[in-house]
């Protein structure tokens, strides 16, 4: 007698185990709790808030404490070799502006080293008279210009509009495109004078008052630097007319002063997106400010180190400075020797002419 075979159990990639298609295409909504999502969206506000604050605590510290600190203290210890460094880069600079100009004469006037040099001392010594200041003129009129009156007056939105029409259909190869339609074409800086429509206009208007409120200098008595970079933010995103970015600053702001309510998730994602970028462009100051001699200089108590490789390191650029300046003293020198000693050109005299010629 033959035994039945055993049904197999379907399997994740069998077609059994797909799920059923909904009749009619109808499917069930399942509800998501935001709770999580809002408490992780939290977490990563508070996080980049904070880290924030570090940098700038950090940023404050460095130009508030450690370079003025620094700056007294390296005036106090190498006054002397800041003094003879300075003076002594002023003399091989002036050599060297010398030395590229009686280079650059041999280059177009030609001639020898000694004969260029006795022509550059001689420009230095006697320069020429400086033209007199030109007169003022009156703007040219229509006639003289060229142009037809009013030609260059602004125009209006709607005028400005028909006009880069005009312009694209009579000089644009027709697939230029429409800035209206955010493809811009040969003459879309004319129409994008066009005014934003009236609801974003007093959206923009009532954010912005409201930030004039809370971060104007002349009401706020106390302006911190992070409120002073929000102003400085609010005045170029009212310019732009980006109401997103006001919202932002405004609910920064709130936030700050511990007036705001319950933030949407989607404004506070914003916001920590804006923390994080702020935050990249604060480590990209403090990552250069940390190779500076003066950084973390405050916590120090003992500068002996610190001074003698500094001092080495001065000793050096000073020998290696006065090196140099030799060098072009001893240019200049030779040059000198060899215009003094060589005579002047004489100017040939011009030949009579035959008086047996006709002419």
């Amino acid at each position: 007698m033959r035994r039945p075979v055993p049904r197999r159990k379907p399997n994740a990639h069998s077609h059994a185990a797909q799920p059923a298609v909904p009749v009619n295409g109808c499917r069930a909504l399942v509800r998501v709790d935001g709770a999580a999502i809002r408490a992780k969206i939290k977490q990563g506000y508070e996080k980049a808030l904070r880290d924030l604050g570090q940098a700038r605590e950090q940023l404050e510290r460095f130009q508030g404490s450690d370079v003025p600190e620094y700056t007294r203290w390296f005036n106090g210890q190498f006054g002397a070799l800041l003094t003879e460094l300075r003076e002594l880069t002023a003399k091989v600079t002036a050599n060297e502006a010398l030395i590229w100009q009686v280079e650059e004469e041999i280059m177009f006037g030609g001639g020898s080293p000694a004969q260029a040099y006795r022509r550059v001392m001689a420009a230095i010594e006697n320069p020429p008279p400086a033209p007199p200041p030109p007169d003022a003129q009156a703007d040219p009129g229509p006639a003289e210009s060229g142009m037809p009156p009013g030609f260059d007056d602004e125009l209006p939105g709607d005028e400005a509009h028909q006009f880069a029409d005009f312009l694209n259909d009579l000089f644009g190869d027709g697939e230029a495109g429409d800035p209206r339609e955010g493809r811009p074409g040969p003459w879309g800086d004319l129409a994008g004078r066009r005014p934003k429509p009236a609801a974003d206009a007093a959206r923009v208007k009532d954010l912005y008052r409201k930030l004039v409120r809370l971060l104007h200098p002349d009401v706020q008595r106390g302006m911190t630097p992070q409120k002073i970079e929000w102003w400085h933010q609010a005045q170029t995103a009212y310019e732009a007319g980006d109401a997103d970015q006001l919202e932002v600053i405004l609910t920064l702001c709130e936030i700050d002063n511990g007036t705001a309510g319950d933030t949407s998730a989607g404004l506070l994602h914003r916001i920590t997106a804006q923390l994080k970028r702020s935050l990249r462009q604060l480590n990209r100051q403090l990552s250069e400010h940390r190779r500076d001699r003066a950084w973390n200089f405050s916590n120090r108590s003992d500068h002996s180190l610190l001074a003698i490789r500094l001092r080495a390191e001065m000793s050096e650029d000073l020998e290696n400075l006065r090196g140099h300046w030799q060098e072009t003293e001893d240019q200049i020198a030779r040059w000198k020797a060899a215009a003094e000693r060589s005579p002047k050109p004489r100017r040939q005299k011009r030949q009579p002419r035959n008086q047996n010629l006709p002419f």
